[in-house]
């Protein structure tokens, strides 16, 4: 009876050993791609903005990623900035946010008590950047953040805002 037992046991262990990384294959190569959203629906859209006038365009700013970003401001008072981020690889992140961190912080893992949240990461879509009175003659960074994962994604370089 045992004997009977381990012969199967045998039979099954070396059954699964075989199948079991050709069924793993087959999955990984048969699942779906990530799904993207190219635009949002109207409802959840943000507002246009009047901001227009490009103060700076750098391609410098992030290190290690791809990420083109525009500072731009309205026409008229010039107190009024916006940030355009524009990734060259898509950010396949779930939940990406951009803060905005005034001064000059160490940031490790986790988001830091001052950051600012200007909104979630749109390609190519300005969000407006609201700057509190001594931050706006200040410098600070920029930092993605993924809101599903809690952690940092991408921090940029310090910049001044005028």
């Amino acid at each position: 009876m045992i004997l009977a037992l381990r012969q199967r046991h045998r039979r099954i262990v070396f059954s699964l050993g075989v199948l079991l990384p050709a069924v793993f294959v087959i999955g990984i190569a048969a699942r779906r791609p990530v799904p993207v959203v190219s635009s949002l629906p109207a409802a959840l859209a943000p507002e246009p903005s009047h901001i227009d006038r490009v103060v700076w365009d750098r391609a410098d700013l992030w290190p290690r990623t791809g990420i083109r970003t525009r500072l731009l401001a309205s026409p008229g008072d010039g107190e009024s900035f916006a940030v355009e981020l524009s990734a060259a690889k898509e950010i396949v992140q779930p939940d990406l946010l951009v803060y905005w961190i005034p001064g000059n912080p160490k940031i490790a893992s986790a988001l830091p008590g001052g950051a600012v949240l200007l909104g979630a990461f749109v390609q190519a879509k300005p969000v407006a950047l609201p700057l509190p009175g001594e931050a706006a003659a200040g410098d600070g960074v920029l930092l993605l953040y993924s809101l599903a994962d809690h952690e940092v994604v991408a921090t940029s370089n310090p910049f001044a805002v005028r």
